[in-house]
């Protein structure tokens, strides 16, 4: 079946792809637009799955979401290369004409309704999709990601971080961390750009690394988190060292209160409990204010005309005035450098400037 004569048939209600084995739409335009982009490009796409009713009426069984970007486009409602089906008219009738023609693998079944839901499932649940790295790899196979996966599968310290390599899920870790490193946004050019390169370079990068965080954690489940620390307190490795039993007493003790669920920013909170603890900083035991003392600032601030404007409250940074809920109370003396967790050591922030406040005073 052509492109074309799919389309129509699905336009006259003689395929229909809203069956309730199906599930909702859930390319994104961008996904869409290359199922678009393979058919221009005669990139073969997957066979569709039809399932023939007594009516003659086909049900899609498999290849609803390509259906939909293929009527999306013949309808004005999906633009490819920032033009919809109309204006290609004018640009490049030739390419309209590629797409009608293209031939499209149909695969059409009938029978009992139990044979037709076998056949949905045998279909959705046979097929192993490949993994990130699987895909990476099949595209840019080459002297980069070899020497990558070596180093993931024998070093000791990158393999005690990042767990076992099953189908490359270790070796991605170590990828996004690298192109962190690099500030790179998009790990599959990177690969493709040094595809024939030997790894060596970015292992020199990574390693010191890697074993700060193995020499130091017992617990690597925030990995990407421990790694940016271990970047920015790289020179600090002798002392972390000293106190890695109390670091990791304490993260585990963090992680399993209350407070862990509340915070936002749980990276610069992990942060902040290492330096209490290298520095020998002597800390409040409460970290978070609780709602009892927030209303009782609250209060504070509708008492003083400085601080409220009709039902607003300013926050202490910006001095902007927002209302009550959107205020948190944050620490005027920082509590990861021995702020107290009380009132005369209070003040209400704003979401955002709280969220960038960190450890700054």
């Amino acid at each position: 079946m052509t492109v074309k004569e799919l389309y129509n048939e699905v336009r006259d209600g003689h395929i229909i792809s809203d069956i309730e084995l199906q599930r909702e739409i859930i390319y994104s335009d961008e996904k869409q637009r290359l199922v678009i982009d393979s058919i221009v490009k005669d990139y073969p796409l997957p066979a569709f799955y039809l399932w023939k009713n007594d009516d003659g009426n086909l049900e899609v069984l498999d290849g609803k979401q390509r259906i939909h970007a293929i009527t999306r486009f013949y309808e004005n409602d999906l633009e490819y290369e920032d033009l919809l089906w109309k204006e290609w008219n004018k640009k490049d009738p030739q390419l309209q004409e590629r797409i009608n023609n293209t031939t499209l693998c149909i695969i059409i079944s009938e029978g009992t309704e139990e044979k037709k839901r076998e056949i949905f499932n045998r279909i959705n649940t046979l097929g192993v999709p490949l993994s990130e790295f699987e895909v990476l790899n099949g595209l840019y196979a080459g002297q980069y990601l070899r020497g990558l996966s070596k180093y993931v599968e024998q070093d000791s310290a990158a393999k005690k971080i990042l767990g076992e390599p099953k189908r490359g899920k270790s070796k991605i870790k170590l990828l996004d961390f690298i192109c962190s490193l690099r500030d790179v946004k998009d790990k599959k050019e990177y690969v493709k750009l040094h595809q024939n390169e030997p790894f060596v370079i970015d292992q020199t990068l990574v390693t010191k690394h890697v074993k700060f965080v193995a020499s130091i954690f017992d617990d690597f489940s925030s990995l990407p988190v421990l790694l940016r620390l271990a970047v920015k307190y790289a020179k600090d490795i002798t002392i972390w060292k000293e106190n890695k039993d109390e670091i990791n007493h304490r993260i585990k003790k963090f992680k399993k209160s209350q407070d862990y669920k509340l915070i936002s920013n749980k990276e610069q909170e992990i942060e902040d409990i290492i330096q209490t603890v290298v520095q020998r900083i002597s800390v409040d035991p409460r970290r978070l204010f609780s709602p009892e003392q927030k209303e009782e600032i609250v209060h504070m601030y509708l008492a003083d005309p400085n601080r409220h404007k009709e039902n607003k409250i300013r926050c202490e940074d910006c001095k902007h005035f927002f209302y009550e809920d959107e205020l948190t109370v944050d620490h005027i003396e920082p509590w990861s450098k021995g702020g107290r967790t009380e009132l005369s050591n209070a003040q209400l922030l704003c979401r955002p400037c709280n969220s960038k406040q960190g450890n700054r005073k």
